[in-house]
Order: C-alpha cells, then sequence, then structure tokens
C-alpha cells in the first residue's frame, strides 16, 4: 500500500470510525480462525454497497462471488424490508465460513449462502428478477457474468464489479488473463448503450452500472 492510500485510510477512519465490533468479529473469524484469504473488499467499498442497497432499496441482490460473507453481510445491512441478498459461492469452506459471518452478523433472515457455480444458477433465473448484482469472483469470467446478468436485471438495475482497476492484490503479475477478463467487462459495459457506467475510487475500484 502506497503512502497515499495508507494516509486516505486514516483520514476515513477519522471521520467515519473505525468498523464495528461485529465486522470485527467476523474478520477474526474469517482470517485468524478460518485462514482465509485477505482478498475481501476494503471497508470504503463495503460502505458503498452498504449505502447503495439503503438508496435503491432492491428487493433481490445476486452476489457472485462471496468469499466469507464480508460483502455479503455490508449488502444485506442495508437492504428495506423483504429484501434478500443472495451470495454464490463455488467453494465450499468459503461457503461454510460466508454462513458464520452472516450469522455472526444477525443478517440470517435476509442473506443466504448458495454453494453453487454461478452462471448454472444465473440460468435458472427469470429475466428482470434482478434488483442488483455485485461481481467479485474469477476475474477471467467477468465478461462471461456479464453476459448472464444482462437479461436477469430490470430496467434501473444496478451491476457493480469489484477490482475494476484490474490491479488488486490478488493478481498475479504473471496471470495476464485475469487483467484482460476485468478489461474486456470494463470496456464491454462501458461502451453499452443499455447502461450508463462510472468507475469508484475503492482500493481496487469498483465498476458501476446502471441498466437503462
Amino acid at each position: 500500500m502506497t503512502t497515499i492510500a495508507a494516509n486516505r485510510q486514516a483520514y476515513m477512519r477519522a471521520v467515519l470510525g473505525d468498523r464495528d465490533d461485529m465486522l470485527e468479529r467476523i474478520l477474526r473469524h474469517a482470517l485468524l480462525e478460518r485462514r482465509c484469504p485477505t482478498i475481501q473488499i476494503d471497508d470504503n467499498a463495503g460502505r458503498i454497497l452498504q449505502f447503495l442497497t439503503l438508496v435503491h432499496k432492491p428487493k433481490l441482490v445476486v452476489e457472485i462471488g462471496s468469499l466469507f460473507g464480508y460483502s455479503t453481510v455490508h449488502i444485506a445491512r442495508g437492504l428495506p424490508a423483504g429484501g434478500r441478498v443472495v451470495g454464490l459461492e463455488i467453494d465450499k469452506e468459503s461457503a461454510a465460513t460466508a454462513r458464520a459471518s452472516i450469522a455472526i452478523a444477525g443478517v440470517s433472515d435476509r442473506a443466504e449462502i448458495v454453494e453453487v457455480d454461478a452462471l448454472d444458477y444465473l440460468r435458472t433465473l427469470d429475466d428482470e428478477v434482478v434488483d442488483m448484482v455485485f461481481i467479485d469472483a474469477d476475474k477471467k469470467a467477468y465478461p462471461d457474468y456479464l453476459k448472464s446478468v444482462v437479461s436477469k436485471l430490470r430496467r434501473g438495475g444496478l451491476i457493480v464489479a469489484d477490482d475494476a482497476f484490474a490491479d488488486g492484490p490478488y493478481l498475479d503479475d504473471e496471470d495476464a488473463a485475469q487483467r484482460l477478463g476485468i478489461r474486456k467487462y470494463n470496456q464491454a459495459i462501458g461502451r453499452a448503450s443499455g447502461f450508463f457506467s462510472t468507475f469508484v475510487g475503492t482500493e481496487t475500484g469498483l465498476m458501476m452500472s446502471i441498466k437503462r
């Protein structure tokens, strides 16, 4: 992390306060006890997801790639009455940890984790039933996720993709395919006439798009 980024994080914490005890419990359980990889969204990105659900009031959010459920919890916290988030996680151990995170946060009534291949799950959904999609999974598959969710998303729905700057710490310099997947995704949705998109400057970047 650069000095500028570290100073910016410190400033945001000074203004907004530290993460709450419940989020700390989730991180301790996932990172220290379960030894999950430290590639979860940063705290500001989490706040943005919660902000979006508070403002957009989605009834159904589909999360592609839940890891240990840190982002799932942020999304769930902002949902309106009757809203729910379905987290899709193909890794068995990660899915189990994500369910534990949801339980710790007390949002099991509005969040669930489905252990499934995301593309297979998306095929089961009717068209235009999803209000918001959050993508944070296999970077090489970002273009495939986009193709699969477009018809499932209602008009006015949101797609938010993490790691949009294609320079996250999870990316091996030798794995150009991951960077290429993200860039193809950004180019496709950024230029699509059916969407209006913008970058949001979190640590690794969000690409945020609304369906016209």
